[in-house]
């Protein structure tokens, strides 16, 4: 298990926003590539109760913003925005976060429990890109489940259906719903998702051959 900081540019609106309001904290609860080189997430706002919607909007990178049902104390956001580099290498890896992660003055760190040799191969990825990753802390431990063996389709399709509040209890968007927003039929949509729900459990479950 790894934890890694790295420095978000200020061409990322969490990089601008954090050093603009060094007294925050952002908690990333989720994010993942959509269509048209964009990213999804859910984002937590923490340390003031000003609402932050218009300001984060006004980023030149940023697609949409909408405020999420939660107390007031708490400012939560599903923003859409374009894909930056950590978040292509991460999904073009595969690496595997623990979310969620936290942005703070600039710095995103985050904790992955993928293998070593994956991770090495993110980090350098990053220094190749102009960024410098810095190594945490790291600690060895046993995964109980098997990695789901998901092809790039199947990926894709989850990574989106989980981004709409899909797979959210209770759910944010139905089947009819998902599959028009993905230009998809009902039956192709339900029948793509049981397969991976099935390669997600046997993997949990340790069942994986």
């Amino acid at each position: 298990m790894v934890n890694i900081e790295v420095d978000v540019s200020d061409e990322a609106w969490p990089g601008k926003f954090t050093r603009l309001h060094p007294d925050l904290l952002i908690e990333v609860h989720n994010v993942f590539a959509v269509a048209g080189h964009n990213a999804l997430g859910d984002f937590e706002i923490k340390g003031a109760t000003t609402e932050w919607a218009t300001e984060i909007d006004a980023y030149p990178d940023v697609v949409e913003v909408g405020p999420l049902d939660v107390p007031p104390e708490k400012g939560r956001y599903r923003i859409r925005f374009h894909e930056t580099v950590l978040i292509s290498l991460i999904v073009k890896l595969e690496i595997i976060l623990r979310y969620p992660t936290s942005i703070s003055n600039g710095m995103v760190t985050f904790e992955t429990v993928d293998r070593v040799s994956r991770i090495r191969r993110l980090l350098a990825a990053l220094r190749r890109s102009g960024y410098e990753p810095r190594l945490v802390s790291l600690r060895k431990e046993f995964l109980r489940s098997a990695r789901p063996n998901l092809t790039q389709v199947q990926s894709e399709l989850f990574r989106e259906a989980l981004a709409y509040g899909y797979f959210h209890v209770p759910r944010r968007i139905t089947l009819t719903q998902l599959a028009m927003k993905l230009s998809r039929s009902k039956s192709t949509v339900s029948e793509m998702l049981a397969i991976v729900e099935k390669k997600l459990a046997e993997a949990a479950s340790g069942l994986t051959k």
